[in-house]
């Protein structure tokens, strides 16, 4: 899955410099410079909003070293965005980390409906059976003569979870399964219960093992396809 461009932290939704430098296509040192001129700014006229959350982190990078970078909410971020007219992509990450912000926190708070929690434990429990048939297909793989049957536990989430970012970001973003509204929940849980069935019919019919996979991959991405092309209105629905 690609990296998130916003996480949920204290009650919060932060992004942070470094994210917005890659998606900016600069130095992340020049980035820094930018935010401390604005950082200290407010400091200097006393004029440090409370809303406003430019935290001092760090990160560790492929060398493991560590270098400083800020993590910021929305508010900091919008003031962000206001000093980065000198960038040639500003325009268009500022509509990017905007929807981000806006799904986290719409996400944030479907989590306090009781729908929500019931229709995530629905899908946990499909999530679970789905887990269940794939160890059986693992074994019935291993009895055909597979010596990376184990394989397929990671295989098949990546299929399913590729159907469902081709499904959802087709309407309004990333898929994540504990971010998901309640109608999204609904889809993953059909594509979930789809590949699963996949594979329980063909070990039932005895088919070879790669063709079971197969079968499951492509009946998955005729349901994806399908959904795909449902009305606007469908597809929007209500929660």
């Amino acid at each position: 899955m690609k990296t998130e461009l916003v996480i949920s932290k204290s009650n919060d939704v932060y992004t942070n410099s470094l994210l917005v430098s890659e998606k900016l296509e600069v130095n992340h040192k020049d980035l820094l410079r930018t935010i401390e001129k604005i950082v200290k700014k407010q400091c200097a006229t006393q004029h440090i909003k409370n809303s406003q959350k430019f935290v001092l982190s760090s990160f560790t990078n492929k060398q493991n070293r560590t270098y400083p970078m800020y993590e910021m909410n929305e508010q900091a971020f919008t003031k962000l965005v206001m000093n980065l007219s000198g960038y040639a992509k500003a325009e268009e990450i500022q509509d990017m980390f905007i929807e981000a912000f806006f799904r986290m926190k719409n996400a944030l708070l479907q989590h306090q409906n009781i729908s929500w929690i019931e229709k995530r434990q629905e899908t946990k429990q499909i999530r679970s059976e789905e887990m269940n048939v794939v160890k059986d297909f693992v074994e019935y793989a291993t009895i055909q003569g597979s010596t990376q049957a184990h394989r397929y536990y990671g295989n098949i989430t990546k299929m399913t979870n590729k159907a469902l970012e081709l499904l959802i970001q087709s309407k309004h973003g990333t898929p994540i399964r504990d971010l998901a509204s309640v109608m999204e929940l609904g889809f993953i849980q059909v594509v979930d219960n789809r590949a699963m069935q996949a594979i329980k019919n063909g070990m039932e019919k005895k088919y070879p093992y790669k063709e079971i996979y197969v079968i499951a991959k492509d009946e998955v991405n005729k349901l994806v396809d399908s959904l795909c092309y449902l009305p606007n209105k469908q597809l929007k629905g209500s929660d």
